[in-house]
């Protein structure tokens, strides 16, 4: 086992431990919460799955200055699957996702692109929620 085996470099752990802890002190922001991600789910976003994909990925080329190029690769369900769903894989080009990215995405409506990133596509902090 290599040594980075296990380490938790984004620390995801803290951050789950955050929301469940704030869970725990008001279950009305977890009832909050999962409104917020239903709104998404049925609102304005439900039909954004490819844009958000893609603007997610053009801000990734854009961080890293390279040239954005996003890959969408549709999985047919595996076979026995009750629910017969598919699997779509999104691959991009640019900077990885770092620790700040990582907190975002564990939050609804707190994007890291805000200061500094005003070129970028996406900055509300809904895209890869939504997705």
């Amino acid at each position: 086992m290599k040594a980075t085996e296990g380490a938790d470099p984004f620390g995801t752990a803290r951050l789950r431990r955050g929301v469940l802890d704030a869970w725990g002190a008001g279950p009305a922001r977890f009832r909050e919460d999962a409104n917020a991600e239903e709104d998404l789910a049925l609102g304005g976003y439900r039909d954004r799955l490819v844009v958000e994909l893609a603007q997610n990925a053009a801000d990734a080329a854009a961080r890293a200055r390279v040239p954005g190029r996003l890959r969408l690769t549709l999985h047919p369900a595996a076979p026995g699957d009750p629910d017969d769903r598919c699997v779509l894989a999104a691959a991009n080009t640019g900077a990885p996702l770092d620790a700040t990215g990582v907190e975002s995405l564990s939050t609804l409506r707190a994007s890291a692109k805000r200061e500094g990133h005003e070129a970028s596509v996406g900055r509300f902090g809904v895209g890869f929620a939504a997705v």
